[in-house]
């Protein structure tokens, strides 16, 4: 096969639980079977067929590749909101750490078939997606069961294309830099409001405290004839909050 034969592009996702390294290693088992569950029920939900993808599951993670019969608009709009339900009804009873938590990243781009994996420039920006900083002080504030982020591309072809039922004012424009990647994506939580979220610290806005009077104080160095004039006393001010 040449070159030009091995290229194409194609919808990709990148999938990533929180917790798993915290997990002993029946629990990291269970995570694992837990997320290709709620995958698989996503998937089934939106009338797509995971048995035609390409997929490669590795620990708490799973890349995507998808074929071309695969709608795109169905995968961003569809398949979110039933990966959102399914991990409701997986959580249902489940607390704490024990939760299956996701992060999801949809990109299109390059990939290309190698000897074991898929490779190419898509598969590397998908994968970053999914491990940006936005995407995991999201979900991390939220505490939602899911967090999503798609390309640039994505946002702009679908999203505000008007291909699905989204509204592109759902989404927040970020941006992305892992190690020497660097890009603008869009986020979505579902059922959160992306814009009121504090994506540097993690936590939210505090208010600014309220701007106190300067303090004015005069000397003077000779007979002053103070009649009428009024003063004002400082006062020690405390904090509160």
């Amino acid at each position: 096969m040449t070159e030009e034969e091995k290229f194409a592009r194609h919808l990709l996702t990148s999938v990533d639980a929180t917790g798993y390294g915290r997990r002993t290693d029946r629990g990291q088992a269970r995570l694992q079977r837990g997320m290709l569950t709620v995958l698989g029920e996503a998937a089934e939900g939106a009338g797509l067929d995971r048995s035609t993808w390409d997929r490669q599951v590795a620990g708490d993670g799973e890349l995507a590749v998808l074929p071309d019969d695969q709608p795109e608009p169905r995968v961003v709009d569809d398949y979110v909101r039933h990966l959102e339900a399914a991990l409701r009804r997986y959580n249902r009873g489940v607390h704490g750490d024990q939760r299956l938590r996701l992060r999801l990243a949809i990109h299109y781009g390059p990939a290309l078939r190698g000897a074991e994996s898929y490779d190419g420039r898509g598969v590397v920006e998908v994968s970053r997606l999914c491990d940006s900083a936005p995407l995991r002080a999201a979900l991390k504030e939220t505490g939602a069961d899911l967090a999503v982020i798609v390309s640039d591309r994505v946002f702009h072809d679908v999203v505000d294309g008007e291909h699905t039922s989204l509204s592109a004012s759902d989404f927040r424009k970020v941006q992305v830099k892992v190690k020497e990647f660097a890009t603008e994506a869009f986020l979505f939580v579902p059922g959160y409001d992306v814009h009121a979220l504090d994506l540097v610290s993690g936590g939210p806005p505090e208010p600014h405290p309220a701007r106190s009077a300067p303090m004015v104080q005069n000397n003077f160095y000779d007979h002053v004839d103070a009649s009428g004039a009024t003063f004002g006393v400082a006062t020690s001010r405390t904090r509160t909050g």
